[in-house]
């Protein structure tokens, strides 16, 4: 019984693998590597993503989805014009997983 608690207990309190972060953009920018795109973001203040260990504390825009460069534009217009946006972001490794105004 107690080993069908434990498991339960891991299966449900490790739910939360994506997550909506709102704010204003602060920062766009092109990684030392040239193809990521790092997105930092008013009142986001963690350290440890992945997507691109030389700044553990942005996110990461996904190249291989088909959406990446209307997302890029998304950012972009975003920042331009001071007005927050809601991302969505695979927790483990801080990569956009969906994002809207």
């Amino acid at each position: 019984m107690k080993k069908i608690i434990l498991i339960a207990g891991l299966l449900f309190s490790s739910s939360a693998f994506a997550d909506w972060h709102t704010g204003k953009i602060n920062m766009i920018a092109i990684g030392y590597d040239g193809k990521t795109i790092s997105v930092g973001q008013e009142g986001f203040t963690r350290t440890n993503c992945t997507c691109y260990t030389a700044w553990p504390g942005r996110y990461c825009l996904d190249r291989t989805r088909e959406s990446f460069k209307e997302e890029y534009s998304l950012l972009l217009s975003a920042k331009a014009q001071n007005k927050p946006v809601s991302i969505n972001i695979d927790e483990a490794s801080c990569i956009v997983t969906a994002i809207y105004e």
